[in-house]
């Protein structure tokens, strides 16, 4: 029925765009107006009775020729000239058969507090299934839109491009924990595998494992090192260790600084009820890493104690990649940029798939105006998460200070596109917004992005990060004295570091300004590069 309604929508909408209402209203009036006189004048010029039932006749047979013609043309500027056809709409492209996106669970729980578990156990399962080779897997920026499964699968595949859906619940009852996992073929709705657990908490890696591996079996998918999908490789001793972790982890992924700052204490709590938790000890790093980058608290000590971190995890577990990550940031942000590096390539080396070695050794060639080689990986950060647009703009910025015109261009549309799109999805992503902004000054369409900028700023007016963007936006543009006074605002929240100043080729304008070298000034004596 509603394929039926669709069809009828769509011919009347042709109908409208043809004039074809517009040129049978004006004909039906003239008939009747041809009638009305006939009536009136037939009789009296001696036409015969049958003369008026041949014009109704003519009348109707010219109906359907004026409903023709109208069909075919219509009458422009230039005369009558014929209708084009309306253009098709793109055909959905056609997504792998090996793909699929993993949605957060749904907490069943009856005080409804373990989101993080529910988040957390769906992000393991997505992290495993990236490192499968041949099959996509859409990210969790992407998957976790459609939350609560509020949306039809075959819609949610249409919109994520991928073959399958995995959605599920969780209930935690005492010591044991109930999930429920179905896959889902997004082209029918038809269940591909579904499965039910009831076990103790402590096989909650066990679960995971089994679903991953269904997943990958029923999209028909040939592990080639099965041990990419040991998911308790590096699980803890104790799961209340776990349970701190995967909270830690979620504030890592809110937008509020605040929670941000709330991040490492998880953490430390993790390793407290297990010291020998070596992803504790990369999340504790990580934690610290993102808050000094960002100037959430004083380098004294702070730094000191996520270099400890990181030695530990890697001391714990030599080939987790995530650990070799945390040691390349604490290293690059105590200068030592050589060994940064080195740590950054041994992550990709033990997992290519991983999203934050490819972002972050980008952010550091692109610090160290490495520029070539940042867009190399912001590039294979991008190819990891299909759906991100953050990778792409600064590939972008990188491509202009390499001088590479045609480039910028290219990756910019990419970005742009991108960030428009996770914009519509969530109208409260003020990143998505002012990355948009600048993407599109950088294509020529200020005033658009003028419009992205400022609502960025009205979601987050003391944010750094939105001001320090916005600032880059408004250099760019042209427009100094903006750019100043945001750039100012963004320094005296505390936070940035210098050297994203000093090699930022977006303040080239406003580099010899005297209150751009009085700004720059505020970072020197706290800058850690």
């Amino acid at each position: 029925m509603r394929d039926w309604g669709a069809a009828i929508g769509r011919t009347f909408g042709e109908f409208r765009r043809r004039r074809v209402f517009r040129a049978l209203a004006v004909y039906a009036v003239v008939g009747w107006l041809l009638i009305q006189i006939g009536d009136a004048t037939f009789e009296s010029l001696g036409f015969p009775p049958w003369a008026m039932r041949l014009l109704i006749v003519l009348l109707g047979l010219g109906f359907m020729l004026v409903l023709a013609l109208a069909w075919m043309y219509d009458l422009g500027t230039h005369g009558i000239e014929r209708t084009e056809p309306a253009p098709l709409p793109p055909a959905a492209p056609t997504p792998p058969d090996a793909s699929v996106a993993i949605l957060p669970f749904t907490d069943l729980s009856e005080a409804r507090d373990q989101d993080y578990f529910c988040d957390g156990l769906a992000e393991e399962i997505i992290n495993a299934l990236t490192a499968v080779s041949g099959l996509r897997v859409a990210s969790r920026t992407s998957s976790f839109r459609f939350r609560n499964n509020a949306v039809d699968a075959r819609e949610i595949g249409s919109a994520l491009n991928v073959a399958a859906i995995m959605e599920g619940s969780v209930r935690k009852v005492g010591q044991r924990v109930r999930v429920t996992a179905q896959l889902i073929h997004a082209g029918n709705g038809y269940h591909l595998w579904s499965e039910n657990f009831d076990r103790a908490q402590t096989d909650i890696f066990a679960i995971q494992e089994e679903i991953a591996r269904s997943i990958v079996r029923a999209l028909r998918v040939t592990l080639k090192t099965p041990e990419v999908l040991d998911l308790g490789r590096y699980a803890p001793r104790d799961l209340r260790a776990y349970d701190f972790y995967l909270r830690g982890r979620q504030m890592q992924v809110m937008k509020s600084t605040g929670t941000w700052a709330m991040a490492p204490e998880m953490f430390r709590r993790a390793i407290e009820i297990d010291p020998e938790y070596a992803q504790a000890h990369a999340g504790l790093a990580d934690a610290l890493v993102h808050l000094l980058l960002w100037r959430q608290v004083a380098p004294d000590g702070v730094l000191e104690e996520a270099m400890q971190a990181s030695t530990r995890a890697l001391e714990l577990a030599p080939g987790l990649g995530e650990a070799h990550v945390a040691r390349a940031n604490t290293l690059s942000l105590a200068g030592d940029y050589v060994a940064a590096i080195e740590e950054f390539e041994r992550a990709i080396a033990l997992n290519d798939s991983l999203y934050e070695a490819h972002y972050y050794l980008a952010r550091t060639c692109y610090a160290h105006a490495q520029f070539a080689r940042a867009i190399e990986e912001f590039e294979a950060a991008h190819r990891v998460r299909t759906e991100e647009f953050q990778a792409l703009t600064l590939a972008a910025d990188a491509a202009v200070a390499l001088g590479d015109v045609a480039l910028s261009r290219e990756l910019a549309r990419r970005a742009l596109a991108n960030a428009l799109a996770e914009a519509e999805c969530d109208p409260e992503n003020e990143r998505a917004r002012y990355f948009a902004g600048l993407m599109q000054l950088h294509l020529g369409d200020k005033e658009g992005g003028r419009r992205n900028v400022e609502a960025a700023l009205r979601l987050r007016p003391d944010d750094y990060g939105t001001l320090y963007n916005a600032a880059c936006f408004y250099a760019k543009a042209n427009e100094p004295e903006r750019a100043l006074d945001l750039l100012d605002r963004a320094v005296a929240t505390g936070r940035g570091f210098r050297s994203w100043l000093d090699n930022d080729s977006d303040f080239t304008s406003l580099r010899q300004l005297p209150r751009f070298q009085e700004i720059v000034s505020r970072l020197d004596a706290h800058d850690p590069n």
